[in-house]
């Protein structure tokens, strides 16, 4: 699907009126043109404004709001640190709001918009390797060069049925972040961002599906029950969460630590389900395109961790997403079998694994149209609370300043040199 710039499905998007399936197909065009991303992260704004001010009480709220609402209730029964980032909030939303964003969009178009919306959009064609720009539109095309390294193109699980993940536990892009942030009053250059490196700052104790994988010399028995030292060499944990700026995908969240024995030769793959899986694609560490660059790392220190998200799209409402394949030390391990319980609460480490996510994508200018101020400074609240571990607090303290850095605060892209 090819979309103007003008086209009424964008703001129908924006308030949620689409069915689930153009929604879907809505929401592609958009993730495949910076152009329409601008004019929704624009559509938003003035949704906000008119929203905030024209809001009456007793209306029927959008869905989008009461998953707001939500959240919120559930962050004001936690206590909260000092910032005014975890003040309790909710943006009310009512007809008349919804009208007036209506006649504020329709104004705002051109005089020539009648015979573009009248245009049939063209057919949907293959996800391209880098965006193209609409040259129909006066508006600014973001630099090429941050959208090339932030942008990642999910997978077809019927091109790419599995994929390798690398193993690496570097951990240096948040010294770097945080010193723009903190020191330099500044967000970093978004093609600096490693979101892969700053999740791997924060140990995750997932509450899904778990494997062990044993020592080749005694694989039947997790303890030398003489030595009382275990055999294990390393432990991969999972859990499947909504994902929070899209919630029609799934999050998987993947843990992985070694043995303080030995260091782990490990390799990782995601089988993705082509019954059930859309599309995928994993989380930093990757190209434009979507592929692995160079060889994968797969040595991992003894006692390290390292931490590692996949965005599954789904097909379908039910069925197993697919599966992880692994081995340590050339040894194999049990398979873990991925399949999303929505009924389930998202553990507190899952939660806070998806702030991070989330923030390192709007750093890096991912996702543009999906994650902005809003979404990020709602999840930070939720995760939020006194008795927070030092680097998780110091992070909400980051996320809280980058939210209020000059010119931040529109939740509109802000250029960066």
């Amino acid at each position: 699907m090819k979309l103007h710039p003008e086209d009424p499905r964008l703001t129908s998007y924006v308030l949620g009126e689409l069915g689930p399936e153009e929604a879907a197909e809505v929401e592609q065009a958009i993730a495949e043109d910076p152009t329409l991303q601008a004019e929704v992260a624009g559509i938003r704004g003035a949704r906000k404004f008119l929203t905030e001010r024209l809001a009456v009480s007793g209306d029927k709220l959008a869905p989008a709001q009461r998953e707001n609402i939500r959240r919120n209730a559930r962050a004001s029964s936690r206590q909260s640190g000092t910032s005014s980032l975890f003040q309790a909030w909710l943006i009310p939303a009512a007809a008349a709001a919804v009208l007036a964003l209506a006649t504020f969009i329709l104004m705002r178009m051109p005089g020539e918009s009648k015979s573009n919306a009248a245009a049939k959009p063209t057919p949907a064609s293959k996800l391209p390797s880098t965006p193209t720009a609409n040259t129909a539109t006066e508006k600014p095309t973001p630099e090429p060069k941050i959208l090339a390294s932030a942008r990642r193109i999910p997978l077809s699980p019927k091109e790419f049925p599995s994929l390798e993940l690398p193993v690496s536990s570097d951990k240096s892009n948040l010294d770097a972040v945080s010193k723009s942030i903190l020191a330099n009053n500044k967000l970093p250059p978004r093609e600096s961002v490693r979101l892969e490196e700053i999740l791997n700052n924060f140990p995750l104790r997932l509450s899904g599906t778990a494997s062990i994988a044993r020592s080749a010399a005694n694989p039947w028995h997790p303890d030398s029950r003489e030595s009382g030292m275990s055999t294990h060499t390393a432990t991969l944990s999972t859990e499947l969460i909504t994902c929070p700026w899209k919630p029609s995908s799934t999050l998987l969240l993947v843990s992985v630590r070694t043995s303080t024995l030995k260091d782990g030769d490990l390799n990782i793959s995601f089988h993705a389900n082509p019954e059930t899986v859309f599309r995928y694609r994993l989380l930093g560490s990757t190209t434009p395109d979507g592929t692995i660059s160079g060889k994968l790392p797969t040595k991992l220190a003894a006692g390290s961790f390292v931490n590692l998200a996949i965005e599954i799209e789904p097909s379908g409402t039910a069925g197993n997403l697919g599966s992880l394949e692994w081995s340590a030390d050339g040894v194999k391990a049990p398979s873990i079998i991925l399949t999303h319980n929505k009924d389930a609460e998202p553990s507190d480490d899952a939660r806070f694994g998806a702030l991070v996510c989330t923030f390192s994508q709007w750093l890096a200018g991912d996702q543009l149209g999906l994650i902005d101020v809003e979404v990020v400074a709602a999840l930070a609240r939720e995760s939020a609370s006194a008795d927070l571990p030092k680097e998780r607090a110091e992070l909400i303290i980051l996320i809280d300043k980058s939210l209020h850095l000059p010119g931040v605060e529109t939740g509109l892209p802000t250029p960066r040199r």
